[in-house]
């Protein structure tokens, strides 16, 4: 069944379970986010990058509000929640909305084999070696390998195109191939070229 739901058009990809701090300042949005604490609802965080918004998106339910300012801005926590998908957007608020229905893997998806996992993870930690980050210690195995996905692209900084496919990803097994796909590609040029990998840690990206 679909439901209308405040949505926030950003230039970030959020996940399930990832923490997003937020600053609020439009004059639309601060209407949106007070209508949600108000109504203890959650918004969806929509990709939105050059005039394209995704329609695969993240619920954002607000933590705590950290601070309001005289002017009604405020800064905010918030996580990550259910995935939806917009069927239609609503433009009759001052603020974005959009009739949504939940977005879930495929029913009866396999979780990724171990080795997938396993070989996964290990490119992964060779790329924050040679990028000298510290993620590898954050991502790590879980149970059945629930979430491991999402919680790698939350925490690496992956091109926000791959982190789309990633959360429209329909099965684990999906979303390990496209991480998996994505590392291999680009490892042979950071093992070989010492000023590729110095000026992606510089930035912070593998481009």
């Amino acid at each position: 069944m679909s439901q209308l739901l405040p949505l926030f058009p950003l230039d970030i990809v959020l996940f399930p379970k990832m923490v997003l701090p937020l600053h609020i300042f439009e004059e639309r949005y601060k209407q949106m986010i007070g209508k949600c604490l108000r109504s203890k609802a959650p918004f969806g965080v929509l990709y939105t990058h050059e005039g394209t918004t995704a329609r695969v998106g993240c619920l954002a339910g607000i933590l705590k509000v950290l601070k309001k300012y005289d002017d009604g801005r405020m800064d905010l926590l918030t996580q990550g929640g259910e995935r939806f998908e917009t069927l239609h957007f609503d433009t009759s608020a001052s603020y974005l909305q959009g009739w949504t229905e939940p977005f879930a893997d495929r029913e009866g998806a396999e979780s990724p084999d171990r080795k997938a996992v396993e070989r996964l993870l290990e490119l992964y930690r060779e790329t924050a070696r040679i990028l000298k980050r510290s993620e590898p210690e954050k991502v790590e195995l879980s149970p059945g390998n629930r979430g491991l996905s999402f919680r790698m692209a939350a925490a690496f900084p992956f091109p926000k195109k791959v982190k789309q496919r990633v959360l429209e990803g329909r099965s684990e097994t999906e979303r390990v191939a496209i991480l998996t796909a994505y590392f291999s590609e680009n490892l042979p040029r950071l093992r070989g070229t010492g000023v590729a990998a110095k000026r992606a840690g510089s930035n912070g990206h593998v481009r």
